[in-house]
């Protein structure tokens, strides 16, 4: 089932996006709230802007954490004590996106710092706004969890693009982890496969003509990195 996870954080409530695509909004995180505000507020620079979108990653990464596979281990301390704690017994394989996906993917890496790490670059066409794969680098997928990390989930139609190179490898889980996600591109990925998870930090209702997220917050990779002038 898709869904956004409404999982308490520290007594935090993220969205939860039902199966009929209706969303309901819970009371949000109040330190996740304003980093949503200023990657949206165009006088945020791009250091600010990357900061930012970092923090969010380790706030939605904590997310998936809750969900990973736990076991039970005692640790004897130095009062000769023991005591009991429940530990995740995984390591997640991460999967992000050239370029807008980097600063997310740095706050997940930092939740998850031992976890490997994969890649795409990608073009889109910007009549079909379909996406072309032009380079893949990823680790072994096997019966792993996957989280595949994107700062704006606009169409869907690249994080389909992905995943269509990610699940031949017989992943475990894919998580998919978005600062602002569409409600067409949320209900796009779920029509594509409906076991994936989605996780974000807020949801716009529209896409404008040109495929961008609306209101969102403009282009991701050119906030973060600068405008792009030559590409190959």
């Amino acid at each position: 089932m898709l869904r956004i996870f409404a999982g308490v954080l520290m007594k935090w409530t993220f969205f939860f996006l039902c199966l009929c695509s209706t969303v309901t909004l819970f009371a949000r995180p109040q330190a996740l709230n304003q980093l949503v505000y200023e990657i949206r507020d165009p006088k945020t620079d791009a250091a600010h802007f990357r900061y930012a979108l970092e923090k969010i990653g380790e706030y939605l990464a904590l997310e998936v954490l809750e969900e990973l596979s736990k076991e039970e281990l005692a640790v004897k301390t130095l009062t000769g004590g023991q005591a009991l704690h429940v530990l995740v017994n995984e390591d997640p394989v991460l999967v992000t996106i050239l370029r807008a996906g980097l600063p997310l993917n740095y706050g997940v890496h930092t939740v998850f710092p031992n976890a490997e790490v994969g890649f795409f670059a990608m073009s889109r066409n910007e009549e079909t706004l379909q996406p072309l794969v032009e380079y893949i680098s990823l680790p072994n997928l096997k019966d792993r969890t996957v989280i595949l990390s994107d700062t704006m989930l606009a169409t869907g139609n690249s994080l389909i693009g992905a995943l269509k190179a990610i699940e031949p490898h017989q992943p475990k889980q894919i998580y998919i982890l978005a600062a602002i996600a569409s409600q067409p591109g949320i209900d796009n990925i779920y029509w594509y496969n409906p076991k994936i998870k989605i996780i974000a930090a807020a949801i716009d209702a529209t896409l404008n003509e040109s495929g961008y997220i609306y209101p969102g917050l403009g282009d991701a990779g050119d906030r973060s990195f600068g405008k792009k002038h030559h590409t190959r």
